[in-house]
């Protein structure tokens, strides 16, 4: 998988890896804090990049990528291989020439495989309701999630929360209308919206605060998902087969291309 850095990525997705550690450690070796944000037993990973970096003029985007995994599984796909690329896009973000900013908020979730037990267990609730605390209801959120595998970027539709008020609805409505925008400009028009299992983007909606997903899925796996047959990528998942033999080196490029889009994504705030 050229570009990413295999040998470290084995060690990433290899079974006695204490992923957070690792996380740290490489944003360290990049110049970047990485300080552990403790929530209920959980333990995100926050993302400092230098203030100057920022321009209180647009919106910020907040990145989100689960780094935990399903037990027994090496997670190669579900979630290591957006977040190791995630890694390499901080390195590449910190490294900014002066004057230039970004505007992008990083955070390594905890937890999130337990949503399946309902969505107020997920590790990014508490997270989500941090900041409808401190009042940051204002970022375009991008969670990216299984970016490892496949040819086509897939924008996960998404069931709102019935009875959802008037202008979370027109918030979330734009929000999706750029991340439509960005997918088609990064993948050369070709990406899709199909329903998906939720990620961390269920913990904020159920908190009122719009979130999109984004994954990655094969043309031929987006053509059967259509007429309702379970992507073969999906089928991985949560199995000893979630393994790098399971990865596809173009999935990287255009998930690379993703993050430098979104990265010159300027939205006024």
């Amino acid at each position: 998988m050229a570009g990413i850095g295999m040998s470290e990525f084995e060690q990433f997705i290899a079974p006695e890896c204490d992923r957070a550690s690792f996380i740290q450690n490489y944003l360290r070796a990049a110049g970047l804090e990485a300080p552990l944000l403790q929530m209920e037993g959980k333990n995100h990973i926050y993302v400092k990049f230098p203030q100057v970096q920022y321009n209180p003029s647009f919106r910020i985007k907040t990145v989100i990528a689960h780094y935990d995994r399903f037990p027994g599984s090496p997670g190669a796909n579900d979630n290591s291989a957006a977040v190791f690329c995630l890694l390499r896009w901080a390195g590449q973000l910190a490294g900014l020439a002066g004057g230039q900013f970004h505007n992008i908020r990083l955070i390594f979730t905890d937890g999130e495989e337990l949503g399946a037990a309902g969505v107020a267990e997920q590790g990014a609730f508490p997270l989500a309701q941090v900041f409808r605390r401190l009042g940051i209801t204002n970022d375009d959120i991008f969670v990216f999630d299984c970016m490892g595998r496949g040819d086509v970027p897939i924008l996960t539709q998404t069931i709102l929360p019935p009875k959802a008020p008037a202008r979370f609805v027109k918030d979330f409505s734009a929000l999706e209308q750029r991340a439509a925008s960005l997918l088609q400009a990064s993948a050369n028009g070709r990406w899709f919206c199909l329903p998906c299992n939720y990620s961390d983007n269920a913990s904020f909606i159920a908190n009122g605060i719009p979130a999109v997903a984004i994954t990655m899925l094969p043309s031929a796996e987006v053509t059967a998902a259509t007429q309702g047959i379970q992507p073969q990528t999906w089928q991985l998942l949560h199995t000893l087969d979630d393994n790098l033999a399971s990865l596809t080196p173009q999935s990287f490029e255009i998930f690379h291309n993703i993050l430098n889009n979104l990265a010159a994504l300027k939205t006024l705030a």
